[in-house]
């Protein structure tokens, strides 16, 4: 239907990155004289096969994408290697949430548990490997999960909402294990963590240092059983632990809130 009536249109932002993709496609394909500003928010490519590789480059490459917006710098210089493009058609914002924290702050219940969520690029073979049923019980929110069953985790495939972020709020830690390093991912899912005064442990990879401060107001580890074990016992240190969730929160409210990014994103668009 846009492409239809492209001359109603000025400028267009992508959240969801394919409908601006696929729409820049068309417009080159058709070799389409007049057509919008397009802004992909946000982008993000993981490796398939050599077409796909040649059908990206085809889109990210051509005149109608003015913007391809990435929440974190090595992202950038990544990208712009690897489909040969100029740096330049990247923009660097960082990723915000919208702030629900009232709806839960008094439903905080006794039961202890660490709370691993998501289903792009996480590596939940490590996460059942390095658990061990001593650190109590982890809930698992994800549709992906296949792993065997093992004592002192718990998976729940249809959680979503309101139901989801309760199980945020109420957890002690959120533990975010990423498979590929290069990719963006995990990063709402511990803003969210941060919105709910939640710290996290996530795996390294090239977009979390952008956001976490290690130690601060989170973990980054590498993905080994040993530095698992010693992230565990720094969050079961009650003073660490207090502090690391006031901190997770500050850092939320000044640099990750849904106000944070809208201006962001209007920044961008005024400049290009």
């Amino acid at each position: 239907k846009v492409f239809i009536k492209l001359n109603k249109y000025h400028k267009l932002i992508a959240w969801q990155q394919f409908y601006g993709l696929i729409l820049a496609f068309f417009c080159r394909l058709f070799k389409v004289k007049k057509a919008p500003k397009i802004y992909i928010m946000t982008f993000i490519y993981k490796s398939k096969n050599k077409f796909y590789y040649k059908f990206m480059k085809y889109i990210v490459s051509s005149e109608y994408i003015t913007k391809l917006i990435v929440f974190s710098d090595e992202e950038k210089t990544y990208y712009a290697k690897l489909f040969n493009i100029d740096e330049k058609l990247f923009y660097c914002s960082r990723l915000g949430v919208p702030d629900v924290s009232n709806k839960f702050k008094d439903k905080k219940n006794s039961h202890k548990y660490y709370l691993a969520v998501g289903r792009s690029n996480r590596d939940y073979t490590y996460l059942r490997n390095v658990w061990k049923e001593e650190y109590g019980e982890l809930i698992i929110i994800s549709d992906s999960y296949k792993e065997p069953a093992k004592k002192g985790i718990t998976c729940l495939r249809n959680c979503y909402g309101d139901e989801y972020l309760q199980y945020v709020a109420d957890c002690y830690a959120q533990i975010i294990p990423l498979e590929d390093e290069k990719i963006s991912s995990g990063a709402l899912c511990f803003l969210q963590a941060m919105m709910l005064s939640r710290p996290s442990i996530v795996t390294n990879n090239v977009t979390v240092e952008d956001y976490i401060d290690s130690g601060i107001d989170g973990l980054i580890i590498e993905k080994t059983e040993a530095a698992f074990v010693k992230a565990i016992d720094y969050l079961e240190n009650t003073e660490n632990y207090s502090r690391m969730c006031e901190c997770a929160r500050k850092k939320y409210t000044e640099k990750y809130s849904e106000i944070s990014l809208g201006k962001s994103i209007a920044h961008m668009l005024m400049c290009n």
